[in-house]
């Protein structure tokens, strides 16, 4: 049951982050996340994390009060310092921000501040899929546990 203590950095690599910045038209951000078949963008000021911008702060926040996406800024309607989790994190831990909060993406910051990666809940339907498989197999010691003669038989 290693899996279960796995740190988010043994889990996800560092991949390509695609992101924007704050001053760019919500179109620009649609067109991104479109070409990278990503439900998520960091927006970046320069090297610093300000927000997440992420389809349902565009359904919420642009769609359905009907904001015309080449004039809207992406930092009129991303989410703002968005909470971010370190790669040491565990994924249980992980798991339990998402499932408090309500995120279904969350910022991977390293130390010494670069963001790493987003960690989306299809990573973690991944990994308790993972999980599960290995809860199902059955092991080799419980197997020899069920065969074992431990005596006081007749």
């Amino acid at each position: 049951m290693a899996q279960i203590d796995q740190t988010i950095s043994e889990f996800i690599a560092d991949r390509a982050l695609p992101s924007v910045a704050p001053g760019d038209p919500v179109a620009h951000a649609l067109e991104v996340m479109r070409a990278r078949a990503c439900d998520a963008l960091v927006v970046m000021d320069l090297d610093r994390l300000v927000g997440i911008f992420t389809e349902r702060d565009f359904l919420n926040r642009v769609a359905a009060p009907k904001l015309d996406v080449g004039t809207t800024k992406v930092e009129q309607v991303m989410t703002a310092e968005p909470e971010t989790l370190s790669p040491s994190d565990s994924i249980t831990y992980a798991i339990n921000r998402m499932a408090i909060h309500g995120f279904r993406n969350i910022p991977i910051a390293r130390p010494d501040g670069p963001i790493a990666a987003v960690l989306t809940v299809r990573d973690v339907v991944a990994h308790l899929s993972v999980l599960f498989d290995e809860l199902r197999k059955p092991s080799r010691e419980d197997d020899w546990r069920e065969w074992t003669d431990i005596g006081g038989g007749a």
